[in-house]
């Protein structure tokens, strides 16, 4: 029978809550380079948009959220500290990438789907601004390598799971009779 290690050296419900959000915010990052570009990319074409132009347009998108974060992350950051309401705005930031990335898998038009992806995306990588900061927070500074480390190497096994789930059902859409759009749909949610 395997043997749990001592209780000083589990894991504590903290640093168990950020290694889970890692998990999360990996298998976010795996959708949004993989399945979603491709999906928007077929939005784009099927409005007649060339190709050349929906690059582009997908381009530009990811340069404006990463401006956005850029501005609005030290300000944010700032407040933050300062009125000791960080996980306040970690908690928005994160309700925000959560319902633009979920009104994702609604019907839309090429240009709605990609003002929502800036929006998830905006969401999403402001919250890793605060998550990191966190770190201080939730364990010790002898334990921070450790829980870090958990962190980092569960989110790329964790974040597997839901991008092979998604995956299958985009890939397998015909299989099962559903449309780009309902598989897309479902992979989002998923």
């Amino acid at each position: 029978t395997p043997q749990l290690p001592p209780a000083d050296q589990r894991f504590t419900k903290l640093e168990r809550s950020w290694i889970g959000y890692d998990i999360g915010n990996s298998a976010f990052t795996l959708l949004v380079t993989t399945i979603l570009p491709l999906y928007f990319n077929s939005l784009a074409e099927d409005a007649g948009i060339a190709p050349s132009m929906y690059l582009a347009y997908w381009g530009y998108a990811i340069s404006v959220t990463t401006i956005i974060v850029a501005l609005m992350g030290p300000i944010l950051g700032a407040v933050s500290d300062h009125s000791g309401s960080r996980k306040q705005i970690f908690l928005m930031t994160v309700v925000l990438g959560v319902l633009a990335m979920l009104v994702l898998a609604l019907p839309l038009t090429w240009f709605s789907f990609l003002v929502l992806f800036v929006v998830a995306r905006t969401g999403y990588q402001a919250s890793l601004v605060f998550y990191d900061s966190m770190l201080h927070d939730i364990t010790t500074p002898d334990r921070m390598d450790k829980v870090s480390s958990y962190g980092y190497a569960l989110g790329y096994i964790g974040s597997c799971i839901p991008f092979v789930l998604s995956l299958l059902v985009v890939l397998g859409k015909d299989v099962v009779g559903l449309d780009m759009k309902t598989a897309i749909a479902i992979a989002i949610v998923i």
